[in-house]
């Protein structure tokens, strides 16, 4: 029984064994096209993970130097910035320094300071205020530019008669009135502190008949406001 057993076997393996084979053989196949699949799957995966980390980096390294310009133009600006507030603060302790040195306008003495509050006036009977300075001096006494300056204009026709207004461009101008006729300065005219602009006169319709006799009139704009003149120069 077993030799005839053996015997089917063998005839069995006769017939059947191209397909037992061939079986056998795809499955090789197909277990190395398997692993061949695994292993290039593992690859690109490596691979694509190596891209992007040479891209991270390459992205690293162009911040890294975009940062180094933007970080020199934030500094340049700084610098500017600094250089700019210096520059202003210098300009404005300059136009500080020349808001306080005055030169006299004229040698004399204050006859009637300035005053807000309408004061007494003898020349016209009434009251109003003063808004400079009456310094009392002599006729043809030179009157000097209290600081640097130009001639914003020369008026010939006012109360206070003949009158030179400087704007000394700091925010600041002084008036010079009640001066003769002949001035030394013409309308748009640089002047420097010291210099004569006029001789004291005798031209005033608002205060020519006051106890003090004759004067200079002197007065100072802020902006548009008149203020004291004793802020800037002592008698």
């Amino acid at each position: 029984m077993d030799k005839k057993f053996s015997n089917k076997a063998i005839n069995f393996l006769k017939k059947e064994g191209f397909y037992v084979i061939l079986f056998i053989c795809l499955c090789i196949v197909a277990t190395v096209a398997l692993l061949t699949a695994k292993n290039n799957k593992e690859q690109s995966a490596e691979l694509q993970k190596s891209q992007a980390i040479e891209q991270k980096q390459v992205k690293q390294t162009a911040k890294a130097d975009k940062n180094p310009s933007s970080s020199y133009d934030n500094a340049l600006q700084v610098k500017e910035n600094s250089q700019a507030n210096a520059e202003k603060e210098a300009s404005k302790g300059v136009s500080n320094s020349m808001s306080t040195s005055f030169q006299k306008p004229v040698e004399g003495v204050i006859a009637r300071g300035f005053s807000e509050d309408p004061v007494y006036w003898n020349s016209t009977g009434t009251y109003r205020p003063n808004l400079g300075y009456d310094i009392q001096t002599d006729l043809g006494k030179p009157v000097f530019a209290a600081m640097d300056g130009k001639v914003e204009a020369v008026n010939t026709a006012t109360q206070d008669g003949v009158e030179v207004i400087l704007d000394h461009q700091n925010g600041l101008k002084t008036i010079y009135s009640n001066l003769d006729p002949n001035v030394k300065v013409s309308a748009g005219q640089t002047v420097k502190k010291g210099a004569v602009i006029g001789i004291v006169g005798k031209t005033t319709l608002r205060s020519a008949y006051e106890k003090y006799g004759n004067h200079l009139h002197f007065a100072v704009l802020k902006g548009k406001e008149f203020v004291d003149p004793g802020k800037y120069i002592k008698y």
